[in-house]
């Protein structure tokens, strides 16, 4: 069983409050005859992203997608900051997270750290878009909420626990820099790749460099899925041993 993160139909849970910080405005109502929806911006938003990427995304980019002027698109979200707070909030709450399971809590995390790494390659830039923002929308509180559940079920204690989960989202978020830095896998390009980091490594003295030498051929041997499952496994590992010595 899992829980859907996106916020449910309205009437159905208390209103959440606005974070301090919050740079979206706060509408009582909508405008008479208003064409278009703050989810709509925040849709063609995304859309922009994934195709043209960060730098491809201005506000008279959208404004033309929707057939609008800018001032509209202000309205809505107060801002280009306050847009891309929506924007990320909406893609933290494509993630599903799992119901908190204690004897299989550590499996639970790694899943949520596959959704997450899945959900940024599906998004070009997602990653930049997040530096510098606290993640406190609708959608990050319930995806926080549920990992906590799943990382307090299997017993780590409450410090250990908020600072697992912030090391996870940067642990996945840094993995994941790389694979989305270009729109190629690394490997098809010549200069940085893998091959040509090995041979590179290869040509080195050996009587300076006998450690790098000497395993010059693993630099070729790149299996992304599988270093990330690797990187899970000392990961959520070492998590749970310090949750143990920490009881």
């Amino acid at each position: 069983m899992s829980k859907q993160v996106p916020a449910p139909a309205e009437g159905t849970a208390e209103a959440l409050p606005p974070a301090p910080w919050q740079r979206t405005p706060q509408r009582a109502v909508k405008r008479r005859r208003d064409p278009i929806t703050q989810e709509e911006i925040v849709e063609t938003a995304l859309r922009i992203l994934d195709s043209e990427g960060l730098e491809g995304l201005s506000m008279r980019r959208i404004a033309e997608e929707l057939d609008t002027g800018a001032a509209s698109l202000y309205w809505h979200v107060g801002s280009k900051d306050g847009l891309l707070d929506l924007l990320f909030d909406h893609v933290i709450g494509e993630q599903q997270v799992p119901d908190p399971d204690p004897a299989r809590w550590q499996e639970q995390l790694k899943q949520v750290a596959r959704l997450q790494r899945a959900t940024i390659l599906r998004h070009r830039d997602i990653v930049a878009v997040s530096l510098g923002r606290i993640p406190m929308g609708p959608n990050a509180l319930r995806f926080s909420e549920g990992v906590l559940a799943i990382l307090r079920a299997g017993g780590v204690p409450d410090d250990l626990a908020v600072s697992g989960h912030l090391l996870l989202i940067a642990v996945v978020n840094g993995f994941t820099l790389d694979e989305t830095a270009d729109d190629q896998p690394a490997s098809d390009t010549a200069a940085g790749s893998p091959d040509a980091a090995r041979d590179y490594i290869a040509s080195l003295p050996p009587a300076q460099f006998p450690n790098l030498t000497a395993v010059a051929g693993q630099y070729a041997d790149v299996d992304r899925d599988e270093r990330f499952e690797l990187l899970l496994d000392l990961f959520v590992g070492g998590l749970a041993r310090r949750a143990a010595t920490d009881e």
